[in-house]
């Protein structure tokens, strides 16, 4: 089991909430802005939602806001060795969620999406410009709050509540109906299990994991369902394929460390 945090002071603790506070009301506002922008820039948010830097402009004003404070807070850089293990462990996992959802969807009659051009933009494009909006959202999610998160709780409260933050901003989600909420909300938590646990290290070495992970999951659920990633039973599929793998990676996490011990 992993051991809590040391206790902070209770102005450490305070000053702590209020970043994290001020990081996810940045969040908010930020993403209000870039909605109304993406209306008005001619940009397809098929191809690339503006939403998706909301994260990345919280972290930057509330890094430059708090740095003094929460320097000293953030992990430490590992080998760049683990760091290529957790990208190779994050690859399989992406692949293993689309060969699942792709069986599930060739069980059940349904034809995938595939690489196909979105709102005419070629799809070596599409991928390009999906990986800057991963890279936009983990700047955020597992770059900064989550490590914060990690500096007053347990690892596993850190990414469950970095999940449901994260799967709640995804407000879209909630109006595609209950089967499809519940099971977006279900893949969501179930990525950031993999995400936050298979990022390791420093910032830096967080958001590349994090990032490249992020990107190979929108492209592995636009190659099953197209841009109605919402559409059932799509959604189920991608939910059911990543509770499988997530939990699979935990145990396979589970054993490593239990044979380290």
């Amino acid at each position: 089991m992993e051991a809590a945090p040391e206790t902070s002071t209770p102005q450490v603790q305070t000053r702590l909430r209020t970043v994290i506070a001020l990081y996810i009301a940045i969040t908010l506002i930020a993403s209000a802005g870039l909605l109304a922008a993406q209306s008005v820039s001619g940009i397809d948010a098929a191809v690339l939602s503006l939403v998706q830097f909301a994260p990345a402009i919280a972290a930057v004003i509330t890094w430059v806001s708090f740095r003094k404070s929460i320097i000293g807070l953030l992990p430490a850089e590992i080998p760049w060795r683990r760091v290529r293990i957790d990208l190779l462990a994050i690859l399989v996992a992406c692949v293993s969620i689309w060969l699942l959802a792709a069986a599930s969807m060739a069980w059940s009659g349904h034809t995938m999406v595939g690489p196909a051009a979105v709102a005419g933009t070629p799809f070596a494009v599409f991928v390009v410009l999906q990986l800057i909006g991963a890279c936009g959202e983990e700047i955020g999610w597992r770059g900064l709050l989550q490590p914060l998160l990690e500096s007053r709780v347990r690892r596993a409260a850190a990414v469950a509540l970095t999940g449901a933050i994260w799967a709640l901003w995804h407000v879209q989600a909630f109006a595609a109906g209950f089967v499809a909420a519940l099971a977006f909300v279900v893949a969501a938590m179930s990525f950031s299990v993999l995400l936050g646990y298979l990022g390791n290290g420093s910032v830096r070495q967080r958001v590349l994991i994090a990032s490249i992970g992020h990107w190979l999951i929108n492209i592995a659920w636009y190659l099953v369902a197209g841009d109605n990633t919402l559409d059932r039973p799509q959604v189920v599929f991608v939910a059911i394929g990543a509770v499988l793998v997530a939990a699979g990676a935990m145990a396979v996490r589970a054993a490593v460390r239990h044979r380290a011990h």
